[in-house]
């Protein structure tokens, strides 16, 4: 097997965070190499609404998101799954960007800076062991002063640290996503409930919309394992969806999907390693706050590692600020957005809040209040 050069940071996961965290440290001139399973451009299972509350980070890593005329969201329409709706105004508001090409300008951003990028390439495994990291791929490996897990929300390397979350079957989620065009107001983000789910809906570039659901994975069971008997069956119970697969052109050749998904905290630091966006911790998709979480998370890890890189402080030290760090900064609304989640696409639960919510609109302002983050 053989050795290749040593590096400041290795990042596993080419996806927003992981590219943010490349783009940060090689700005502040680190050595960084990031591995990544796919070739850009691919599009990914992800609802593409960026809040505003990060919007001026983008800027930072070079990202004008000005220049590309994007659809801006100031507010929600919710409906049960009976279809009882509610309209609010979105208190940060956000715009629309899909992920295809949003990861595809970080990635020249990255290859800009100077980061060395590997693409179709699966790290085998991590080993840390005197000071330094060993990342393996292909038939050889590098070694590196940090290595940060970027991969997202399921991966090999999980399972290689043994922290893969073993749910329960009635916790098991799988998530789908279509970019449509249809009638729709642009300025506004949707989220219908179906028995077992919800779905969002929100515009993004060149006349689209994203329509991302997450259901049960017992409801895909019940429908024979197919995605249009579950829209037709289930989700289309729903009125408000019901007019959207009617009138809906499907942009995609086939849907997108992912399944196992977990909804909560993770360990920031596993085995050494850091951990950023949805390796750390999956918010539940209704806050529509998981691409601010992913850049936030990478901010805080570039703070960290630049001061150990720096030899201003250990590498325990390191790892125990920014696990306390990502905890204050993330747990609240992790935890809000679960408890949101719990309530959304149970049939009777779900009625009967959404006609409590009729009577007390506010509390609606309030949980978004606590989903979402100040800008940074």
């Amino acid at each position: 097997m053989n050795a290749k050069t040593e590096f400041d940071c290795a990042i596993i996961g080419g996806g927003i965070a992981g590219l943010a965290l490349a783009i940060l440290l090689a700005k502040a001139e680190k050595r960084v190499i990031l591995f990544e399973k796919e070739s850009y451009p691919f599009n990914k299972v992800c609802g593409e609404y960026i809040s505003n509350e990060s919007v001026k980070f983008l800027g930072k890593l070079g990202v004008d998101l000005s220049v590309y005329d994007l659809p801006q969201m100031n507010s929600l329409l919710l409906s049960s799954v009976s279809g009882i709706s509610i309209e609010r105004n979105l208190s940060i508001g956000g715009v629309g960007f899909s992920r295809y090409k949003l990861d595809q300008i970080l990635y020249q951003l990255a290859l800009d800076c100077g980061v060395e990028i590997k693409t179709k390439t699966k790290v085998k495994k991590v080993e840390f062991e005197d000071k330094y990291f060993r990342v393996y791929f292909d038939d050889e490996y590098i070694s590196a002063k940090i290595a940060c897990g970027a991969y997202g929300k399921n991966s090999n390397i999980d399972a290689h640290l043994n922290r893969t979350i073993r749910a329960k079957n009635d916790n098991l989620f799988i998530a789908v996503k279509h970019h449509i065009k249809t009638p729709y107001n642009r300025n506004r983000v949707e989220m219908h409930n179906f028995d077992g789910g919800y779905c969002g809906l929100s515009a993004i570039e060149d006349g689209k919309v994203n329509m991302s659901y997450i259901t049960k994975a017992e409801n895909l069971k019940k429908c024979a394992n197919k995605i249009p008997e579950l829209e037709r069956r289930i989700l289309s119970k729903n009125p408000f969806l019901k007019k959207h697969f009617e009138n809906a052109a499907f942009e995609l050749e086939k849907p997108l999907v992912i399944s196992h998904l977990y909804f909560g905290m993770k360990t920031a630091v596993d085995s050494n390693i850091l951990m950023i966006g949805d390796a750390a911790g999956n918010i539940a998709p209704l806050s529509g706050n998981g691409i601010s979480m992913a850049l936030r998370s990478a901010k805080i890890a570039c703070q960290t590692m630049e001061k150990f890189l720096n030899k201003k402080i250990s590498r325990v030290e390191m790892e125990t600020e920014f696990e306390s760090i990502y905890k204050k900064t993330f747990s609240t609304r992790i935890t809000a957005a679960k408890m949101v989640h719990y309530t959304f696409g149970k049939p009777f639960l779900n009625n009967l809040s959404f006609r409590f919510l009729k009577i007390f609109p506010f509390l609606i302002d309030h949980s978004q209040a606590r989903i979402h983050g100040a800008e940074f």
